[in-house]
């Protein structure tokens, strides 16, 4: 028997759902008398401003983690106050895209790009004028509502007006500024932080995400506008219920250690294990209905949906969570202030922006053995980072021959994996596969922070006493992480090549 359908198994057509490849353009909007009739073909110029609109997503993430010492001393924050603003905008963005695809469905992708990144810039902005925790803390919930809101509209409307060649080149480069954005904001906040005043910088870093964001607005006149011929319920209930049981599992992973673990932390953890399982029994009762909800269990049950996600989760999880290591440790052990950490990843970044740049025209064909052989590249550069560190040679520039091509190596990781799945998922499940990258995408970033970035500090000690010895020990996690990515894509390409067998 075949290991994943070939057709559709739910009554209702999946290709309406919230990022489907095979979704026509917005017919005449009434609402919106500019709108055009027919389908408009995606171009260079509407692409780029789309990657643009996309970019705070990833760079305010980047930029805090630089950033969170300096916003808690400010704003009189402790360790737990600080994890907070971090966790704050991760976990709203995820709990946001799970049902934010489907608004777009019904809306309109174009204006919901417009409502998202408007509210990405002005609360961008408005964070920088935060007078205390409380205000940072709420804006930052906010700033996560408007990001989630935007950014599967942009994976959306790369799959529905492009195809071929300029559709995987699209899917590519949005894999690209999903991680180089992230480390482009770790380097900009590290240098407009050292610049001006500690109370200044990280301030200054809001308005220039903020910025970003509104020139990514101004160019919308070129993105084409779309929305399904055949929008999904909500499911309203679903959403809610994923949404609540992520803040449940995130927000005491994120806080528990610097708290002690009071008993709410356990609790929480708890009650949303609870929940998530509850999510899973109402996502299985509405496909049994004949409805599509937001999580569709015949989905995951595809092989390679189920594997691309698991190769995802690991990526960002290891990836968020080195970037917020080495700037931690380059803050301790560097004179340098928040320069440090900009220092320390600029070429990593540099190496990693080019090649996600070049990968479409150098490797258009990437796929399991590209991630593969980068898997296996990435663990032995981190090993090698890990003795480096554990001799004592960890100054700037005895790291940099190994971040550099690391860089490189991350790049060829996940720059196909997108591509790569989807052009192997039937149709029918296209657009939720993608809606559910993204989410896994935000969650791993999350997860690597609480959890790699926990256990660092947990080991580093009260006085950071253990720093070499904390970086070294969760580096090695991360080569196993990266040999656990490397069986994933082995897996992939071995189920390629027996699915016709099997079919």
């Amino acid at each position: 028997m075949p290991s994943e359908p070939l057709t559709a198994p739910a009554p209702s057509p999946v290709p309406g759902t919230a990022t489907t490849s095979a979704t026509p353009a917005d017919p005449a909007d009434p609402a919106d008398p500019a709108a055009p009739a027919a389908l408009r073909p995606l171009t260079a110029l509407g692409l780029a401003v789309l990657l643009i609109s996309y970019a705070p997503v990833n760079f305010t993430f980047g930029s805090v983690n630089v950033l969170a010492d300096a916003i808690g001393r400010d704003l009189r924050a402790d360790a737990a106050g600080q994890q907070l603003v971090l966790a704050a905008y991760t976990t709203a963005f995820a709990a946001t895209l799970v049902i934010a695809g489907r608004l777009g469905d019904r809306w309109g992708r174009h204006r919901l790009l417009l409502i998202g990144g408007l509210g990405v810039a002005m609360i961008s902005i408005a964070t920088a004028f935060a007078p205390d925790l409380t205000s940072a803390v709420t804006l930052r919930v906010l700033l996560g509502i408007a990001a989630g809101l935007l950014t599967p509209q942009v994976l959306a409307t790369i799959q529905s007006t492009s195809s071929g060649p300029s559709r995987a080149r699209g899917l590519m480069l949005f894999v690209a500024v999903s991680g180089a954005s992230t480390v482009v904001g770790q380097i900009a906040a590290g240098a407009v932080a050292s610049a001006l005043p500690e109370h200044v910088g990280w301030r200054a870093v809001q308005i220039l995400t903020g910025l970003i964001a509104l020139a990514g607005v101004v160019g919308l006149r070129a993105v084409p506008r779309t929305r399904s011929s055949t929008p999904l319920s909500l499911d309203a209930m679903g959403a809610s219920a994923l949404g609540a049981s992520l803040l449940l599992i995130v927000v005491p992973l994120t806080l528990g250690r610097s708290l002690g673990w009071p008993s709410w932390t356990v609790l929480s953890l708890l009650v949303g294990v609870a929940l998530l399982a509850a999510f899973w029994a109402l996502q299985r009762r509405a496909e049994r209905r004949g409805t599509v909800p937001v999580v569709p269990p015949s989905v995951l049950r595809l092989t390679t949906v189920r594997r691309g996600l698991l190769m995802t989760l690991l990526f960002f999880t290891t990836y968020g969570a080195l970037l917020y290591e080495l700037s931690a440790f380059a803050q301790l052990r560097d004179t340098l202030g928040t320069l440090g950490p900009a220092l320390l990843v600029l070429g990593f970044g540099i190496a990693f922006i080019a090649a996600s740049l070049a990968l479409p025209r150098l490797i258009p064909a990437a796929g399991e053995l590209t991630m593969a052989s980068a898997g296996i590249a990435q663990a032995v550069l981190l090993a090698a980072i890990a003795l480096l560190v554990a001799t004592g040679h960890h100054d700037i520039a005895s790291l940099q021959w190994a971040l550099i091509p690391l860089g490189i190596a991350q790049a060829l990781m996940f720059g196909p994996v997108l591509q790569t799945v989807l052009s192997r998922t039937p149709q029918w499940a296209a657009g939720v596969s993608s809606g559910l990258f993204a989410t896994v995408q935000q969650l791993g970033l999350t997860l690597g922070v609480a959890l790699l970035g926990g256990l660092f500090w947990t080991l580093a000690g009260p006085e950071q006493e253990h720093l070499e010895h904390a970086l070294v020990t969760v580096f090695w996690i991360h080569v196993v992480c990266a040999l656990l990515f490397v069986a994933l894509a082995h897996s992939l390409r071995a189920h390629r090549e027996t699915a016709p067998t099997a079919a």
